[in-house]
């Protein structure tokens, strides 16, 4: 199979530029050369078929073999979307979980903001996140990008998601997974489905009744304490195929 490379624009007239990053690892590290054949995805969905045209120092040309989309494109209905608003565990712990996520199928990471939250999203975090989904998905083969959201409490939460998604909350004492499983699959027409996934001290009482004001179903994972990235990806495996 040929080497994937993400491009941050789309294909103009047959040629896409590859960004330093990916123009780096193609010439420097996999030592390509002109006329080698790649797979350059956007992160919308499109994929092609291209070949090497040109190696400058920080940016490489391709031209596409072609010019059709063969993944799924923009054109394509949007299907029910799943959100995981987590509170970030520390340190090497976000990397593998992003990088979980993305294979998973989730569209989109929210860091959550809570009372006994340890770890922030700041822009320098939130970058080197973004680079691990692209990774993410050039190793999966998967076309769209995980989104990396803006980070929220559980209020600016459910007030930036739509009124119909379905909402679930991480919690002890909560309806069991594959309850909650039944009741998701069960909306009529299938809609999106925002779930939230506390940090290792767990939702304050404050945090769960305002949660569910807003509308958010309590799930249990079970008897044990799970570390976040563990319920996270318990929670995506068990849902994101859903939509798919």
């Amino acid at each position: 199979m040929a080497e994937r490379f993400f491009i941050a624009a789309p294909p103009r007239d047959g040629r896409a530029i590859l960004g330093a990053d990916e123009s780096r690892h193609l010439a420097r590290v996999l030592r390509a050369k002109v006329g080698d054949e790649v797979i350059v995805f956007d992160g919308r969905g499109g994929r092609w078929p291209a070949r090497i045209a040109r190696i400058d120092r920080d940016a490489v040309a391709v031209d596409l073999i072609d010019a059709a989309v063969t993944g799924r494109g923009e054109d394509v209905p949007a299907e029910p979307s799943i959100t995981l608003a987590v509170a970030l565990p520390k340190g090497e712990r976000q990397k593998w979980m992003v990088e979980k996520l993305t294979e998973l199928g989730v569209d989109r990471l929210v860091p959550l903001v809570t009372a006994r939250g340890v770890a922030e999203a700041t822009a320098a975090a939130t970058s080197r996140l973004e680079r691990v989904v692209i990774e993410a998905c050039k190793q999966c083969g998967r076309d769209t990008l995980l989104e990396i959201g803006a980070a929220a409490t559980i209020e600016s939460l459910a007030a930036s998601t739509a009124p119909a998604a379905s909402r679930l909350i991480a919690h002890p004492g909560g309806d069991s997974l594959d309850a909650a499983a039944v009741i998701a699959a069960g909306a009529d027409p299938p809609c999106d489905l925002v779930v939230a996934v506390g940090p290792e001290g767990g939702f304050t009482p404050d945090e769960i009744a305002t949660a569910q004001r807003h509308g958010f179903r309590p799930v249990s994972l079970g008897p044990h304490v799970l570390r976040i990235e563990t319920a996270a990806i318990a929670l995506a495996a068990r849902f994101a195929h859903r939509a798919r």
